[in-house]
Parts: structure tokens; sequence; C-alpha cells
């Protein structure tokens, strides 16, 4: 019942390695953004130890990520979601998770002043991302945009996944030891 629910494996992959693309290179950026500042005060060993932290906590954001977009597979028909999960939701997430990157680089930029924007960014973000995830099936070019980019964007988990089961290794032995 279950599996009958879910999408094919060689569908859920180029969804994940979308979703992992953007929350690892937003990640990253802010990681080596920090860097310089740390050089002054953390050993290198620190420094990699909150590498391992960072990569543990991206690899966790993509998993919920992936995780939501199953379960919205599991629970709307199949023609909805299923059968063109690639496309549905690669759309979500580069709508979704691009809209929160957006959001939090501008309260990085401008301070706590966007707070009171939030509540409407949260529900415009919402609703934009959902019309554009329920429309982007019947639009030939996004269907082959997304295929082709999704597609393109695995050959990133193959760096991606190496690294981040080496970061939950070092995470659970530094909280274990």
């Amino acid at each position: 019942m279950l599996k009958s629910r879910l999408p094919a494996l060689d569908a859920i992959l180029p969804v994940f390695a979308v979703i992992s693309f953007l929350v690892y290179g937003w990640t990253l950026v802010v990681f080596l953004w920090k860097v310089p500042s740390w050089m002054m005060f953390l050993t290198f060993g620190e420094i990699l130890s909150v590498f391992a932290y960072s990569m543990t906590s991206a690899f966790l954001e993509s998993l919920a990520a992936l995780a939501i977009l199953l379960l919205a597979s599991m629970l709307l028909p199949a023609r909805w979601m299923r059968e063109v999960f690639v496309t549905r939701g690669s759309v979500a997430a580069l709508f979704g998770l691009g809209s929160i990157m957006l959001y939090m680089y501008r309260l990085s930029v401008t301070g706590y002043a966007v707070l009171h924007d939030l509540f409407p960014w949260t529900w415009i973000a919402l609703a934009l991302s959902l019309l554009l995830t329920f429309l982007a099936p019947r639009l030939r070019f996004v269907i082959r945009s997304v295929a082709w980019i999704s597609d393109r964007l695995i050959v990133f988990l193959f760096l991606l996944l190496p690294i981040s089961l080496v970061s939950v290794i070092v995470v659970i032995v530094r909280n274990l030891f």
C-alpha cells in the first residue's frame, strides 16, 4: 500500500538532488562567509567540527524537505503528484526553498526591520509556490527544463552524501564521547 503511493526511486533522486543543491549551497555560503572570522579564534579542528555540524544539519534539512514532498505525494491523488513528482517536486523545492533563502538574505542585509514582513511573505510565498507547482506540469518547456536541471544536479549527490555520512559520524562520535 505504502509503496504504491510513493514515486519511484528514479523520480525521488532528482528531486532530492535539487533540494540538496539548494540547502547545501546555502549552508556552504553561510559557512564560508564566517570562516575568516573563525580563523581568528578557532583551531582548524574546531572549524572542521563546525563544518561537520553544518553538513549534518543540511542533510537533515534536505531529508525533511523531501519528506514533506513525499508526504504530499502519499496524500494527494497519484495523477496530481506521484506521476509528475520530478516536475512538481523540483518546482516546489526551487520556489519554496528559494523563497526562504531570499527572505533570509534580506534579513541578513537589512536586519530585523524585515521581521514585520514575515507573515505576509510566508503566505504569499506559499501561495505562489503552490500555484507554480501545480501549473508546472502543463508547460512542456518547464517539464523539459526541470528534468534537465534535476538530472544534472544528481552528480552533486556523489559528493554531498559521502560528506554527510562522515559528518553524521563525526557528530555522533563528538556527542557520545
